[in-house]
């Protein structure tokens, strides 16, 4: 049992409340608007910092161990939603997003540094490059989404839209469950 993929899972940072609650007020009213297959469910909303895929009790536990480690030499910084964007065709994403603006410096950091202390566990680091942002819709149904107005569409209050950086989140993935993410470990940067 201890070598068999038993969880799937992913490092990230999460999203407080009010980014939550922003963002799903927004999606409630796109959702009228926009036939995307699916739309993700608030509680998701996080910023992904690594994929980890199946994995082992064993490398799970290792994981967790090298997060812990490595939280304290993790220092808290300001991010805030930023506008919209896609993945994918055009007039078909697969992916509608919301972006982050702030300290994408520290954010970069961050990235850098877990993707080396995980890198050694046997997760290699993606071939593309890191893309910071929140995935709030998957698979767009038809071929005429509004992409070239799609900048005006959500543009967040900056007070409102701004949250400090605290914590990164061991997830696992459950497929079939909505909410899909569950919390494995909560690591506090800098403690």
């Amino acid at each position: 049992m201890g070598s068999n993929p038993v969880h799937r899972l992913f490092i990230a940072i999460p999203l407080p409340d009010a980014q939550k609650e922003m963002l799903a007020r927004q999606c409630e009213s796109w959702a009228t608007q926009w036939s995307f297959k699916k739309w993700v469910h608030p509680s998701d909303y996080h910023l992904t910092v690594q994929f980890l895929g199946a994995c082992t009790f064993c490398q799970a536990r290792d994981v967790q161990q090298t997060l812990k480690k490595l939280s304290p030499h993790l220092r808290p910084f300001r991010l805030a939603l930023d506008g919209i964007g896609q993945f994918g065709v055009p007039t078909r994403p697969r992916i509608l997003w919301a972006g982050v603006e702030g300290d994408l410096e520290q954010l970069h950091l961050l990235y850098s540094q877990v993707i080396q202390a995980v890198e050694p566990l046997g997760f290699p680091r993606e071939k593309r490059p890191y893309r910071p942002h929140i995935t709030l819709a998957k698979k767009y149904r038809l071929n005429d989404f509004p992409h070239q107005s799609m900048g005006r569409q959500f543009q967040p209050h900056p007070d409102r839209s701004q949250w400090t950086v605290e914590e990164l989140v061991l997830y696992e993935t459950h497929i079939y469950r909505s909410p899909m993410y569950q919390p494995r470990a909560v690591f506090r940067l800098g403690e």
